[in-house]
């Protein structure tokens, strides 16, 4: 079956946030006209896949919608999807579902680390990571990225130095990488997996984009590496992003090590975030089907079309700019420093003035400064006029 994804959807009539310009004005602390152009939130604007649509109908024609548990469809579903997605055995055993991979950090950070203790972050990273580190009384260290002609890397050398230091409990990693879109090799994993080990770091990995990679590369699951990690690692993974359900809250960690796990969901059960969303229980069934996968397939060739369309225009209409082309995830990071403008000016100019809502660089920690966060998880009309919207307010005469 082919799907459309040129086709537009209405967001408006529903309680999206990322539509109502009043969610957005809150959200941003300014007036954000109607006429805006939502390129922030991380969805999509697809329509979600046929086979979802159907078994949330199918489950909602139940007529009860009480307390639910995952059942061995839900398990099956998980673990098929990670064989097939990258041939690794996964055991039921091991999978806890959540409401979502942010609450899994959140839990990991809590249950593992005292008040006080460092928690490794490599920004410029999602914004959310360096919030639950402070919200939960612990410090955040930055293995800073360093950005070289090739793109962001990390740096190792900074990262033992850091993961030597007995008070740094937990390493977050986010892979693929939020927002400068990289998405790590086997040696970079294994390198930051073992120095971890080696310092008796947790390491939690953030896989939520696993699936949006695109040619030439290709996602590891950090404990798909090697037996090894298994007892000093976490992984955290959802359907979200790949087939714009987060707000069925379904998401799940993988934890192989048996002490972890009974710690980690000892601690999801204190923080109350152990009741199941009976329809993101059916929405992940139907989504890590071969008709979900499909529909995957064919979101991920529209979506790298997009990110080609977005870098080329860059070049040829925005002198001073750069738009590299990610090496997964929908989302671009625009950098903007060239054009010699400040962070408050360019927010000015593109979310106020061509009212194309992006997130600031800068919200990502320090490297940030000077660039945007672009969604490009859209119709192709769609991102082309907010592209236009914005080189027409940076380069008005």
């Amino acid at each position: 079956m082919t799907y459309d994804f040129d086709r537009k959807v209405d967001r408006k009539s529903t309680n999206d946030m990322k539509w109502h310009a009043k969610a957005v004005s809150m959200y941003l602390h300014r007036e954000i006209p109607e006429t805006m152009i939502p390129m922030w939130l991380a969805d999509t604007e697809f329509a979600c896949p046929p086979c979802i649509v159907k078994a949330v109908e199918a489950r909602a024609a139940k007529e009860i919608f009480g307390y639910c548990a995952p059942m061995e469809s839900y398990y099956a579903a998980v673990c098929g999807w990670q064989k097939r997605r990258h041939n690794w055995d996964v055991s039921p055993a091991w999978v806890t579902q959540l409401p979502s991979v942010v609450a899994g950090i959140n839990i990991a950070i809590r249950a593992f680390s005292q008040p006080g203790d460092g928690v490794i972050i490599q920004q410029p990273v999602y914004d959310p990571f360096a919030t639950i580190v402070q919200q939960a009384g612990r410090v955040v260290v930055n293995n800073a990225l360093v950005e070289t002609g090739h793109g962001f890397e990390m740096n190792f050398d900074d990262l033992a130095r850091l993961a030597a230091k007995p008070e740094n409990k937990i390493m977050v990693l986010c892979s693929p990488h939020n927002p400068v879109g990289r998405v790590w090799k086997e040696e970079e994993l294994r390198r930051v997996a073992d120095i971890c080990a080696a310092n008796d770091v947790l390491l939690v990995s953030d896989e939520i984009h696993s699936d949006i990679v695109y040619t030439g590369h290709r996602h590891i699951p950090i404990l798909a590496l090697d037996e090894k990690y298994s007892q000093k690692c976490i992984l955290l993974n959802a359907p979200g992003k790949t087939f714009n359900v987060a707000g069925l809250k379904s998401s799940y960690s993988i934890i192989p090590s048996e002490e972890l796990r009974k710690a980690f969901n000892a601690m999801q059960v204190a923080m109350s975030l152990d009741v199941k969303n009976t329809f993101g229980l059916e929405g992940t069934i139907a989504a890590y089907t071969g008709e979900g996968e499909e529909w995957m397939e064919q979101e991920l060739a529209y979506l790298e079309q997009n990110m080609a369309f977005a870098s080329e225009f860059v070049e040829k209409n925005m002198p001073g700019a750069k738009l590299p082309k990610p090496e997964g995830t929908f989302l671009g990071w625009l950098d903007l420093r060239g054009l010699g403008l400040s962070d408050e000016e360019l927010f000015r100019r593109i979310v106020l003035e061509a009212a194309v809502i992006c997130v600031p660089g800068g919200w990502f920690g320090p490297g940030g400064e000077g660039h945007i966060r672009l969604n490009a998880g859209c119709p192709r009309a769609m991102l082309q006029e907010a592209l236009e919207r914005i080189r027409d307010v940076l380069y008005k005469k």
